[in-house]
């Protein structure tokens, strides 16, 4: 019996090694989002918070996986918890002047990245400045 249950446990752990349950962490990301231009037209800000491709700190080749995301009625500071697998964090900020809570071609944006603290906490600070292009984001 007892062989029985240990064959069922280590089984369990490794499907949830495998799955990645239980890596993640709550990560409490607080920052400011300013306006680098009060020409700007008006609308919802969009801040999406990515992580690298499979929770792991691989880089730029296996794309960013999007976490979480919330939208500010204006630029000024924020504070969100996101659940993070890895050390590394991407914020973009969309000016989502036609509110289709996506970027579109020709919205202002900007994007900034962190290394999460010790004591999982993250300060960003992300200048939205107009683009003619969307972020070249690869997301899972």
């Amino acid at each position: 019996m007892k062989k029985y249950l240990l064959g069922s446990l280590m089984t369990a752990l490794t499907l949830a090694a495998a799955s990645g349950c239980g890596s993640s962490r709550d990560v409490t990301v607080s920052g400011s989002v300013a306006d680098a231009s009060p020409n700007m037209a008006n609308g919802p800000i969009r801040l999406e918070f990515y992580e690298p491709g499979g929770g792991a700190d691989a880089g730029a080749s296996t794309g960013l996986k999007l976490v979480d995301s919330t939208t500010l009625t204006a630029p000024g500071p924020f504070q969100q918890t996101v659940s993070l697998s890895g050390s590394k964090l991407v914020v973009v900020a969309v000016l989502d002047a036609n509110a289709s809570d996506t970027c579109t071609d020709g919205e202002a944006w900007g994007e900034s990245s962190a290394t999460v603290a010790a004591d999982d906490a993250v300060n960003v600070s992300v200048n939205i400045v107009p683009q003619t292009r969307c972020p070249a984001i690869a997301a899972e």
